[in-house]
């Protein structure tokens, strides 16, 4: 009996019958190997004195009928199969293999050592090696074979830690262990069980719960939650064999100075009570690191290191997913908040290593396969440093996020006027309307048309066609579907509702013939008010039946960082005072109140100091919208620097301040910003007397980068 078998007596237990074919369709398996594996079945039944149970007939199939007792009595056997019942494959005795070695830590492992284990010969056991080192190959993680010692498994501990969390996460049902349901019946995840969970999981899971409700003060969620716990369930194993984390990342010295770190701290010496083990620093940090990468069932904002960058990131992948899918995704508010909630923790994972397994990569990518593709063509395009260590699963937790957007959108979408166009026969039309507005409330069908009649098409107001046949020649966009529509079909109509429905055509028209006027009168004109310039030509546009949509302006930083928003040569006693000034600008010319500058200085606080994007500049900002009355930037210089206590970029000269209205609007300010920063010397821009030397100055920068402009 293998693996086959249990998953097969797992469908047989409902007392149901079962087709062959659709036995083998949910095991992934062909009809003639689960003919086999119900041969199987029938053999250990017969073994267990349970003969005649399992019964077949042509009518319905194959059906195990079971008394409460006999069928109690054999769920408690499956789950204690030993090697004399269950044949593992080779893949499975390697996974095996590379628990226990993780679990042994340097104690070496001989080749018979898990021939008795398995219950297979020397031969086969040294096979099995022969190919996990292959396995291993390029993984970081190297099998030290030694005849006559044994085995070993030899990398980077953090290297190894990673790769006991991937096989915890393949081979075991978390949830189940956490509901507390048992080991379950496979035999590699009865290992993991036993290796890494029966006496420390439990444990782990009562200390985490109490974690979450005195030391974080919120609760994780469940994938965060299972990443932690396995983590730690790695760790402590590893930490019993005196295999430590030693080594503290580079950029710990930032990390020190955050919250995560305090948290970790205490959770650490939780564990150690616990667990009775010594956690030097190193293993403070990489758990601080777990704790950083980890999510929240309430989302808060990512303030964190990189923001700047990430907050670029995030338009262009938006923007470059509008293009590729041809969806409107920029208008979607709820899509950039969920992405900044999700890109900031994503980016950190992926910088330091941190592994994510997505047990619904493979369904996501065939049930939204035009998202997924669309999706890797865009990171592809995109080549962000940010995002070069993403796996398929990463990818996948991105797609489910724009899939969100498209399905907000659908109910968000205007009535369509629509044609159905078909060969011939009103019965066929008729059956493609009634399924298609069954499918979709928001769609009108205004006229049903047969290819005879097809010139008539052009004198109905419909937004586009939907036809069982090929429109060539037709002038009106259409899709073709089946008479009976697949999902891709539908998919299909969905995209066409997205882009041809006429109120969407109109306003998207608009905003860019807005965006076009102003940027003629950026280049050939002084603008002194651009609050009153944008309000005056909105009202002029709505006046003339052009509605326009101010949020999806993205003014540039030369149109927020005027002169008036410049202080120079300020003195500051800390870096609080120094970000409270910089705020004092805005609060001044009233663009945001004092929430905004509680805001701020919270977010230095919580965050640590990773608003010092570079040697001797901060920039400062809160939580998106909170005391922003309008968009706004500032700048302030300092007559002597500050220290935020940054490891590497203090102290600071240059404090710039960003008061985001939205998720949207700033993000060509921020690329102008960053663009400018790589060009200009900070030390003689902190070197001018006035806000007009300032001025200058970046205007000459911004000139060398070029035009001014709105984003497109």
């Amino acid at each position: 009996m293998n693996s086959k078998t249990i998953l097969l007596f797992q469908q047989l237990m409902d007392g149901r019958p079962h087709r062959l074919a659709e036995l083998a369709e949910q095991l992934r398996i062909s009809p003639r190997l689960a003919r086999y594996e119900m041969g199987e079945a029938g053999a250990f039944l017969d073994k267990e004195g349970l003969s005649g149970r399992l019964k077949h007939s042509r009518a319905e199939g194959w059906q195990l009928t079971l008394e409460p007792d006999e069928e109690q009595a054999l769920a408690e056997k499956l789950a204690n199969l030993d090697v004399r019942d269950y044949i593992m494959n080779s893949a499975e005795r390697r996974a095996v293999m590379q628990l226990m070695l993780l679990a042994s830590g340097p104690e070496p492992l001989t080749s018979q050592y898990f021939a008795d284990q398995f219950g297979v010969s020397k031969s086969s056991s040294d096979k099995d090696l022969s190919l996990l080192k292959a396995d291993l190959a390029g993984s970081g993680v190297n099998l030290d074979s030694r005849v006559s010692k044994g085995s070993t498994l030899e990398g980077d501990e953090t290297t190894l830690r990673r790769l006991g969390v991937r096989l915890l996460e393949r081979y075991l049902d978390f949830a189940s262990l956490y509901q507390g349901t048992g080991a379950g019946s496979g035999m590699v995840e009865r290992w993991a069980h036993k290796l890494f969970c029966q006496d420390i999981v439990p444990e782990l899971f009562g200390l985490l719960r109490g974690a979450e409700q005195s030391v974080l003060a919120k609760w994780l969620t469940f994938d965060s939650f299972r990443m932690l716990t396995l983590s730690l369930a790695v760790s402590l194993v590893r930490v019993r064999k005196g295999m430590l984390v030693r080594e503290v990342p580079e950029k710990m010295g930032l990390l020190r100075s955050t919250r995560e770190y305090a948290q970790a701290a205490q959770i650490a010496e939780a564990l150690e009570q616990r667990f009775a083990v010594q956690l030097p620093d190193g293993e403070v940090c990489a758990l601080t690191i777990l704790l950083a990468s980890a999510k929240y069932i309430s989302p808060e904002p990512y303030l964190k290191e990189d923001w700047a960058k990430i907050q670029v990131l995030l338009e262009r992948l938006v923007r470059d997913m509008s293009e590729e899918m041809g969806v409107s995704f920029t208008q979607d508010e709820a899509l950039y908040t969920a992405l900044q909630a999700h890109l900031g923790p994503a980016v950190f994972r992926l910088r330091h290593g941190i592994p994510v397994t997505n047990q619904n990569t493979q369904e996501i990518r065939s049930k939204y396969t035009d998202c997924f593709e669309a999706m890797e063509r865009v990171l592809a395009r995109l080549h962000s440093p940010l995002l070069e260590k993403a796996s398929e699963d990463d990818v996948a937790c991105l797609v489910l996020h724009f899939c969100a957007s498209i399905e907000r959108q659908k109910r968000k979408l205007p009535c369509s006027r629509v044609a159905i166009v078909c060969m011939h026969g009103a019965g066929t039309a008729n059956l493609l309307r009634e399924l298609v507005c069954s499918r979709f409330r928001n769609i009108r069908v205004v006229a049903l048309l047969t290819h005879d009649a097809l010139q008539e098409l052009g004198h109905t107001n419909v937004d586009f066609a939907i036809s069982s046949i090929p429109l060539k020649s037709c002038d009106v966009p259409w899709v073709q579907v089946d008479t009976i529509p697949t999902e891709r079909d539908w998919e299909n109509i969905s995209r066409m509702m997205r882009q041809h429905t006429s109120t969407a055509r109109e306003s998207g028209s608009s905003v860019e013939f807005f965006k076009d006027v102003m940027a003629v009168i950026q280049r050939c004109c002084e603008v002194r008010d651009v609050d009153g310039l944008m309000a005056g030509l909105t009202a002029c546009f709505e006046a003339n039946g052009m509605q326009v949509q101010q949020d999806r302006i993205q003014p540039s930083l030369a149109q927020l960082l005027t002169e008036d928003k410049i202080l120079c040569r300020r003195r500051a006693a800390d870096w609080e005072d120094a970000v409270r000034q910089a705020c004092g600008v805005l609060t001044a010319a009233g663009d945001v109140d004092e929430s905004f500058v509680r805001s701020a200085v919270e977010s230095v606080k919580k965050a640590g100091p990773y608003i010092v994007i570079m040697p001797g500049v901060a920039l400062v900002h809160g939580q998106t919208g909170r005391g922003v009355r309008r968009l706004a930037m500032s700048t302030i210089t300092l007559e002597q620097p500050v220290r935020f206590h940054h490891p590497t970029n203090d102290p600071v000269w240059l404090v710039l301040c960003l008061a985001a209205a939205d998720n949207w609007s700033h993000i060509q300010a921020l690329k102008d910003l960053l663009e400018l920063l790589g060009r200009v010397d900070v030390k003689t821009m902190c070197g001018f007397e006035t806000p007009q030397e300032i001025f200058d100055y970046l205007k000459e920068g911004r000139e060398e980068i070029g035009p001014d402009r709105l984003s497109e």
